[in-house]
């Protein structure tokens, strides 16, 4: 975790030593205004929502798990709250920058980060804290959010929330290992499966409508680079959570299932 982070100061000390921001496109900017007004709240409920589930998790290597997890978390929301502090003391025009935490509870756009953020820590602590974080949106949704989101970020030059957002990013794969092993001691109860089909309909569907909402919006319109080969949000979104996300664990399973039934042969020839 040090690491990482003496990684994220270095990086935009460099950024700074450059000049980031004679080049960064002022449109994006403005757009991050409101991003970063929105994004540390999330993460700081996501933290909150790991002391919930920690107290529940079966084994202590899960509620060990689940308690770094909750540390990763503080240092998501710290280190762009201080990414925000750091665009409001070096770029050219910092309001908006400077009234985000008053702004957040009297804008309507804010109120999208609410719903998400919230939706961490209401109601049960599997529902909210296992399945509409880990499993939905920490395992699909963070790749617009934080893969999608940072390309468009270099494409307007702006290499400091680029860094900041694949230092997040790096800490998925744990939070995504862990909310899935819980998953799985779940599973094993077929009472638990109705309960689980409802959660994940809730979850997928107000990670639709809270993410899509917001990072679609800034992809399409929070840049002024219109380079006809750009992939639209609509299709990162199909790639990386209709095929990679919904798609292919149903073909991963049908393939185990060959394996079963199968000759080597017959086998190689549907891998292949």
């Amino acid at each position: 975790m040090r690491e990482s982070g003496s990684r994220v100061y270095a990086a935009l000390d460099a950024a700074l030593r450059g000049d980031m921001f004679r080049n960064i496109k002022p449109r994006w900017i403005e757009w991050m205004k409101l991003f970063l007004a929105i994004i540390p709240f999330p993460e700081i409920s996501a933290a909150r929502s790991m002391a919930m589930v920690a107290r529940l998790a079966p084994g202590e290597e899960l509620r060990t798990g689940f308690t770094m997890q909750m540390i990763d978390e503080f240092r998501h929301s710290t280190i762009q709250m201080h990414l925000k502090k750091w665009y409001m003391e070096n770029y050219i025009d910092p309001a908006g920058f400077d009234i985000t935490e008053k702004a957040f509870g009297q804008c309507y756009a804010t109120t999208i980060g609410r719903q998400l953020g919230e939706g961490f820590i209401t109601g049960d602590a599997i529902t909210a804290g296992n399945i509409y974080l880990s499993v939905v949106s920490e395992t699909s949704f963070s790749n617009t959010l934080f893969v999608a989101a940072v390309s468009e970020a270099v494409r307007n030059d702006d290499y400091a929330l680029s860094t900041v957002f694949l230092s997040v990013q790096s800490d998925e794969t744990r939070h995504i290992g862990n909310g899935h092993s819980l998953l799985m001691s779940i599973v094993n109860d077929p009472s638990n499966h109705l309960l689980l089909e409802r959660d994940l309909r809730y979850a997928f569907w107000q990670n639709h409508a809270v993410v899509d909402a917001v990072i679609g919006s800034i992809i399409e319109y929070g840049t002024t680079d219109r380079d006809e080969n750009k992939a639209s949000y609509s299709e990162l979104w199909h790639r990386w959570i209709y095929e990679d996300y919904y798609r292919e664990p149903p073909r991963v399973l049908r393939r185990l299932q060959l394996l079963r039934r199968w000759s080597h042969e017959q086998v190689e020839e549907v891998l292949t």
